[in-house]
């Protein structure tokens, strides 16, 4: 993923402009399509994408809607089965032919499982290796820092946006620079310095709540058994609090030859903090695609 890639719009299906940048040659055998997380765009990969050393590699990255430089649309489509078929646009328009390698980030491995299970077909034909990085298929509000998800100072702020977006989205950037300022030079994945950066984030407010209150209610486990034929890696940070590694445990559970990295030490934010394992976990995955390999051992990795 160079520097400068070439932007393209790609329409989702109710119109929704999508912004997507292409890189790599046309003639390539292989193109990696990373989806991005939540609060986020396409830029979060540049760290991972500068390290990636398989060759002659095509690579697609876009901006989800409601983030970075696409539209948003109504916002009741703020689901995880929209943002699915978003993804099918973005490959229908960018990837017609040729094999697909889905790299999603958090939110974006999320939006890759809705895809598995909204296009099975897919899966083995187009679709012939996936990353599940820092991600889950469900049970996000069933402890830890995910059960504020349905605490109801949550509901009451989902309401909050609903009546009143523009001043939501002023409190939220308030709030965000109140945080990060309480957070001082802390370099831990602390609460306080993650909500703050969430906060701070450029992505609406309205964005920001429809797809908190997706989160609560994700269930994706249905889709996991879909990917079992191609080759898979599951990888998460050690010390990841927001998306803690017992989630990527249970998916790797559900597919008992994929490759499960734990990244010792990490927190969330491990395509910017911890490129290089990232990185490495990928070239792996591509190296075992091209080379026809269907599936790893099934041992955990330390990265």
């Amino acid at each position: 993923m160079p520097a400068s890639p070439t932007r393209v719009t790609v329409a989702a299906d109710d119109g929704v402009p999508l912004a997507a940048y292409v890189d790599g040659p046309a003639d390539a055998d292989l193109t990696v399509v990373c989806v991005h997380g939540h609060c986020q765009d396409s830029a979060c990969w540049d760290a991972v994408g500068e390290l990636i050393s398989v060759p002659s590699v095509r690579t697609v990255r876009y901006d989800q809607r409601g983030h970075g430089r696409s539209g948003v649309g109504d916002v009741d489509a703020f689901t995880f089965d929209q943002l699915a078929r978003d993804l099918d646009a973005v490959l229908r328009a960018l990837v017609p032919t040729g094999p697909v390698v889905l790299v999603g980030y958090s939110m974006g491995g999320m939006v890759s499982l809705a895809y598995a299970r909204l296009f099975p077909a897919a899966v083995g034909d187009r679709i012939v290796g996936a990353a599940l990085l820092s991600t889950a298929a469900g049970g996000l509000a069933d402890g830890g820092v995910g059960r504020y998800l349905r605490h109801p100072a949550t509901t009451w702020l989902h309401r909050a946006v609903r009546r009143a977006p523009r001043i939501m989205e002023r409190s939220k950037r308030a709030g965000g620079a109140v945080c990060t300022v309480l957070a001082g030079r802390r370099r831990d994945e602390s609460w306080l310095r993650m909500l703050g950066m969430v906060l701070a984030n450029e992505t609406s407010v309205v964005t920001w709540s429809r797809l908190f209150a997706a989160f609560a209610v994700l269930d994706e486990f249905a889709a996991v058994g879909v990917l079992a034929p191609i080759p898979v890696v599951v990888a998460a940070g050690t010390d990841d609090r927001f998306v803690p590694i017992t989630h990527s445990e249970a998916i790797a559970a559900n597919l008992p030859r994929a490759e499960l990295i734990g990244i010792p030490g990490a927190g969330h934010r491990v395509l910017g903090e911890h490129a290089a394992e990232v990185a490495a976990a990928l070239d792996g995955l591509l190296l075992r695609v091209r080379s026809g390999v269907s599936a790893a051992t099934g041992a955990v990795i330390t990265a």
